[in-house]
């Protein structure tokens, strides 16, 4: 006997309203061959009430070897009838089963205690109501529709960590987002070019700096877009090639404002030369431990673009005057944050020494600089609301 393939039994059960006439379909087998119900029960060794509740649908449990008997006997293929089988049971079964059904999807795809702490979920809800608020906020139908839209992860390669679903979640946000908002205007490599030569002063406008950026950026077929970061997938922002056009995600990590602004020309960099690879692979995670070269190549055209080590060499001199900085920050035509963020960066990387934590008060609040940007965060009451406001945001005129 061949596999059965219980998901896509289970998956055509839920998906399809067809109902069978199991016991027609036995009295016509029974009347063809010329024999009584009995004298076939007899010679299928089924006792006659086990059968009756086979064809109302009333076993808890059918015994499945019954169930094959009776699939040979009326030569209909076994995955078939299992699927007559499980779609004439009565309401109660078929409510444990379609539940079963929808907590392997919860298991499998969410790490529901966490979407539950960042208030994704509710404490309340049951198997139906998280299954359905996940559908919903992706714009899906069913969980079919869901699973034929689903983006492979890159790191599913190795074994699944149980914060990978976090990663999942998050990707799958994104995806959908760029998929939604669906950038009309062509991709130009040149002309993205020219505007990153010409970004750098906008990180001194808190407010409205990165949203005139992201729109200048969206005219040229680049979509930014900014989602909440998720404790858990440690994810500073991603590149991703939906519909052969790059679409870049940055988040809040770490809270720093500089920090946007370097995931930015991060995720730029990757655009600009490593296209086909994201390409290949439909999207790449900042900080990805398998292509470390790539990123420390990304991580380096950032920082040079912003304070090359020669401006480190000087500043550091005078990181503690900070009417020094600002003139600094403006000839640099740069935001004196990010002068004081690339100083510890460097700090940390050629002396070992943490100044992390010594200039806070000179970070303006990041959420300031992307609010214009309508951020997707995880309490939207779905994707298609989000991407709705957000091309309302790059579409004005």
């Amino acid at each position: 006997m061949k596999n059965i393939d219980v998901d896509k039994l289970l998956k055509e059960l839920f998906d399809e309203d067809a109902s069978f006439d199991i016991r027609g379909l036995f009295e016509e087998k029974i009347s063809e061959y010329g024999i009584t119900k009995t004298k076939a029960l007899k010679l299928l060794n089924i006792d006659k009430d086990v059968f009756e509740d086979i064809m109302e649908g009333s076993a808890k449990q059918p015994n499945l070897i019954h169930v094959v008997k009776i699939a040979e006997f009326l030569d209909v293929d076994v995955d078939e009838f299992i699927k007559m089988v499980l779609r004439n049971q009565n309401p109660e079964n078929i409510g444990a089963i379609d539940r079963a059904r929808k907590l392997k999807f919860l298991m499998k795809n969410f790490d529901v205690k966490a979407l539950t702490k960042i208030g994704f979920f509710d404490n309340d809800d049951d198997v139906s109501q998280l299954v359905n608020k996940a559908l919903a906020y992706f714009g899906y139908e069913s969980i079919r529709e869901f699973e034929e839209h689903s983006t492979e992860p890159l790191y599913s390669r190795s074994k699944r960590q149980f914060s990978d679903k976090m990663k999942d979640f998050w990707v799958r946000s994104a995806y959908r987002t760029f998929e939604l908002v669906s950038n009309p205007n062509a991709y130009n490599r040149e002309r993205l070019k020219d505007t990153i030569a010409n970004m750098k002063p906008y990180s001194q406008d808190v407010n409205n700096g990165l949203y005139t950026v992201c729109r200048a950026l969206y005219n040229i077929g680049v979509t930014v877009i900014f989602q909440d970061y998720l404790s858990t997938t440690h994810v500073r922002g991603a590149t991703f090639i939906v519909n052969d056009k790059p679409c870049i995600v940055i988040t809040d990590y770490l809270k720093r404002y500089p920090t946007l602004w370097f995931t930015l020309l991060h995720e730029l960099h990757h655009v600009l030369f490593d296209y086909d690879t994201v390409k290949s692979n439909t999207y790449h995670l900042s900080d990805d431990e398998d292509l470390f070269l790539i990123e420390e190549k990304a991580n380096g055209f950032a920082r040079d673009y912003f304070m090359p080590i020669e401006s480190f060499h000087y500043i550091k001199n005078y990181i503690k005057n900070p009417y020094v900085v600002e003139r600094f920050a403006k000839e640099n035509e740069i935001h004196a944050s990010l002068v004081y963020s690339f100083y510890s960066w460097y700090q940390d990387h050629l002396y070992g020494k943490n100044f992390f934590a010594a200039f806070k008060e000179h970070y303006p609040d990041c959420r300031a600089a992307v609010n214009k940007l309508n951020p997707v965060s995880w309490n939207e009451e779905n994707i298609k609301v989000a991407s709705d406001r957000i091309k309302a945001v790059f579409e004005i005129v």
